[in-house]
């Protein structure tokens, strides 16, 4: 993505599919070279026919409106299970500090392609369901806003480096939790 309006048109596809498919979006971070989604699935539509979806409708227009041909991204998409609240929002925490660790902001809310606006400042948007570990973080909005406007803010261990738990990993959470869905994925129980 190079302009605004592929940012745009990447959420309006979003949009558009999660109205036809019914999937919660919790979080989004939409970069230059990458894109993260946090979503459930709905339970009637595969995760990959959604994802397929969205990614087929943007690269038609991405590739007319540059007359080129071909594939966008360099990978499929990867679906990472997350275990729970606690791995939520380290993986919200992880996504909105993308444009941070890219130097392409010197602040969360300065990059507006980012679901970080929605939970840390209030601002609209009709993509987002609050995802639950978010609302646990207090019951008064403005609080919880402020609370998850430090987390994201501080850098924990004096490092921001990319975390391949988060990008690369198989699952976010526990090696219990990873055991638990090799288990439930090869059909042994």
């Amino acid at each position: 993505m190079e302009q605004d309006e592929d940012f745009s048109m990447y959420l309006s596809n979003l949009r558009h599919v999660q109205k036809k498919h019914g999937f919660q979006l919790y979080n989004y971070e939409l970069m230059n070279s990458h894109i993260h989604l946090f979503i459930q699935a709905a339970p009637d539509v595969p995760l990959s026919k959604t994802m397929h979806l969205v990614n087929w409708k943007y690269t038609l227009h991405y590739n007319r409106k540059r007359n080129r041909k071909g594939h966008l991204w360099l990978d499929r998409y990867r679906c990472i299970p997350v275990q729970s609240d606690r791995y939520a929002l380290a993986l919200m925490r992880y996504m909105n500090r993308n444009p941070l660790r890219a130097q392409m902001v010197e602040k969360p809310g300065q990059w507006r392609w980012s679901g970080y606006r929605f939970y840390a400042l209030g601002e609209e948007n009709e993509l987002l369901q609050p995802h639950p570990s978010y609302l646990a973080l207090n019951n008064l909005s403005k609080k919880r806003q402020n609370e998850y406007e430090i987390l994201v803010s501080e850098t924990l261990n004096g490092s921001d480096q990319r975390d391949p738990q988060f990008s690369e990993g198989p699952y976010i959470g526990t090696k219990q939790f990873g055991e638990a869905l090799q288990i439930s994925f090869s059909g042994n129980k």
